[in-house]
């Protein structure tokens, strides 16, 4: 296991996203998917994204790398990567920024991966659009090199493989391997384990680890796994009802989480070390995403709530983070 490298300086940010909204009209309500979300991804981290299901993980970035299609409607005070402001740039600049700057591996590697084509062709192809100028052959090494940066065995043999040929594990480095193709400086891996078992999820994330180390990229892990963010992760930012609302070094949300929602998160784990005891579900329910609540999206389901928490909460600023509950204001 590769141990967390330590965070860079705080200015040091790569992709700066502000006042990011994802909203999805449907029969006579809207959907706010994302509403609000504030996030930095520095230069050279492992960002934990963290939060259950509908939470607004994985629509953050694909709204930020515009992936979201009508009737979807995202907007944004500022999306920007390296100094360019991402909104700005022309349909074929963001295009090409996909991928050659910026990469993105989904959850389900299986249904992600073309089932028509080889995995060889997937990973030329990427390299094709990209306005790789090295001709087929060279490109076809290039891949067979990829595919043998990524841990897959007999790499030349595995290029004319089909996905449905290849384990979950190996699809799962297939994947990886297209997303590296162009060498990008920030991959994005949203559930990078799901489907796998306990022993391919740890040489995933191995791989993912090396491979920052290794390409010195950037690496956002969209998860709702907290022991990997312990593991793995420099910062952390938990997501809750379309909003973030915790964000500080992984070692110490882990160790002193100063939201309820983040506390319940934890609570709810399974305790290796006591076995027996029982578990502490969140309760109730997250609520609408067509009718967020005026004040606190978590305020129904905490047992800290007070009055003041009908206001809407803003982001506290902390010594090692932010928080977005007035429990902050008291300490």
């Amino acid at each position: 296991m590769s141990p967390a490298v330590a965070s860079p300086a705080r200015h040091d940010v790569i992709l700066r996203i502000r006042g990011l909204r994802t909203h999805f009209p449907a029969e006579q309500r809207v959907i706010r998917a994302v509403d609000g979300v504030d996030l930095d991804v520095r230069r050279g981290e492992c960002l934990g994204v963290v939060g259950e299901s509908g939470s607004g993980k994985t629509v953050t970035f694909l709204s930020a790398l515009g992936l979201v299609a009508p009737p979807g409607i995202v907007t944004a005070e500022h999306i920007v990567w390296e100094g360019r402001e991402i909104g700005a740039l022309p349909r074929a600049a963001l295009r090409a920024l996909r991928g050659r700057e910026i990469a993105l591996t989904m959850q389900d590697a299986l249904t992600a991966l073309n089932p028509a084509l080889t995995i060889g062709t997937q990973i030329t192809e990427a390299l094709a659009a990209h306005a790789d100028a090295r001709a087929a052959g060279p490109r076809r090494d290039r891949a067979e090199e990829l595919l043998r940066l990524v841990g897959i065995p007999d790499p030349r043999r595995r290029l004319r493989a089909y996905p449905h040929e290849l384990s979950g594990g190996m699809r799962q480095r297939a994947m990886i391997a297209v997303a590296l193709a162009c060498g990008p400086r920030l991959l994005i891996a949203d559930e990078p384990t799901t489907a796998l078992d306990v022993t391919v999820q740890a040489q995933v994330l191995d791989l993912l680890a090396e491979l920052r180390q290794t390409l010195r990229m950037s690496l956002v892990l969209i998860t709702h796994n907290l022991a990997v963010v312990a593991e793995r992760c420099d910062r952390v930012s938990v997501m809750y009802a379309g909003q973030v609302v915790e964000t500080g070094p992984a070692a110490r949300v882990i160790a002193a989480p100063r939201h309820p929602y983040t506390a319940g998160l934890l609570a709810s784990v399974p305790d290796l070390d006591r076995p027996a005891e029982a578990l502490r579900p969140i309760p109730g329910r997250t609520p609408d995403p067509a009718h967020w609540p005026e004040g606190c999206r978590f305020a129904e389901r905490c047992p800290a709530r007070m009055p003041e928490c009908a206001a809407p909460q803003r982001m506290r600023r902390l010594a090692d983070g932010e928080v977005r509950c007035r429990l902050a204001d008291a300490a």
